[in-house]
């Protein structure tokens, strides 16, 4: 995060901004890395379901998200902003996790929300600035949609929110003691306001939501949360990574043919445009897996018990 501000901020001091083809290679990068996290979704669901058949879930995630794409693809703005949207909450949200699981701290109703949609600024603020590269991306994903997020109305509105939940979230999250929670909306606020819109979302979702919440993952993840009960760091982030490597090797041969079959209009802006529109189509199952997660009435107590299960098992092996 600090290192994509001071690359990109220099044109702030006189320094020469990025060009739009280093702007866009550095936003799908972005893109790209962002994948894998949401890779066991189907391990997590199928837990969460009570053993229900791995591939009956995985055909469902599926089913989901290709009913998301063809909606985003056919049903004009609409359907776009919605999953923008529901995408901006999910941000928001895993923030809060993020924040309770680092401190501890359980804020009430309104800091909560104040929290949420602070952290969600990496969106919400590119969204406002718009941009070149943003609203040509846009504009390929839908011609409507580039008009809309250049309303002024709609950035005036997107900036305000944004400043009064930080103000409260920053103020609540001082008075609490919790300074990491605070600067943690100052960075995002920062990058969301110096980097170009394209690269601020971009880096933040793939070097910042992605990895926090595949670090989340290694704790709720019976078998990962086993191995890092007995300190074993590395072989829990290997166990990870092998229960979403085919997942995401599926993924990324999708986003690849996508980008096969787009590439021939030689314009990087439209295959990043069918790039975005699949990740945020796979955004919509993946916020049904995590919330059903974050409304599990016990889970830290299923892997608590999930852990003593292997512990046993692996006692009388």
């Amino acid at each position: 995060m600090i290192g994509t501000v001071l690359l990109t901020g220099g044109h702030l001091v006189g320094v020469p901004a990025l060009t739009a083809p280093v702007i866009l290679a550095i936003a799908g990068a972005g893109f790209v890395l962002g994948v894998p996290h949401g890779a066991v979704d189907h391990v997590m669901a199928a837990r969460l379901s009570r053993g229900r058949p791995i591939v009956l879930i995985a055909a469902a995630y599926g089913g989901v998200a290709a009913a998301a794409w063809a909606l985003m693809a056919w049903a004009g703005p609409i359907a776009l902003v919605t999953v923008v949207t529901l995408s901006a909450l999910h941000f928001g949200l895993g923030e809060l996790e993020v924040s309770r699981r680092l401190t501890g701290w359980r804020p009430d109703r309104l800091s909560a929300a104040a929290i949420v949609v602070a952290g969600c600024g990496a969106l919400l603020l590119p969204l406002a600035r718009s941009g070149d590269q943003l609203s040509e991306v846009a504009a390929a994903v839908s011609p409507g949609l580039a008009s809309l997020l250049g309303a002024t109305a709609l950035q005036i509105g997107l900036v305000v929110t944004w400043l009064v939940a930080a103000l409260v979230a920053l103020t609540a999250s001082l008075r609490a003691g919790h300074s990491a929670v605070a600067l943690d909306i100052v960075l995002i606020a920062v990058l969301g306001m110096v980097a170009p819109p394209l690269v601020a979302f971009a880096v933040w979702f793939g070097g910042w939501h992605a990895l926090r919440h595949s670090a989340r993952m290694l704790t709720v993840e019976p078998g990962c949360a086993a191995l890092l009960a007995d300190g074993r760091r590395r072989a829990a982030a290997r166990r990870l990574i092998r229960l979403g490597a085919w997942p995401t090797v599926a993924a990324l041969a999708t986003i690849a043919a996508l980008g096969w079959f787009t590439v021939a209009a030689s314009d990087p802006t439209v295959v990043l445009a069918e790039v975005l529109r699949l990740l945020l189509a796979l955004t919509v199952p993946h916020m049904v897996v995590v919330l059903w997660l974050d409304r599990t009435d016990d889970p830290e107590g299923a892997v608590v018990s999930d852990r003593r299960r292997a512990r046993s098992a692996g006692r009388r092996s």
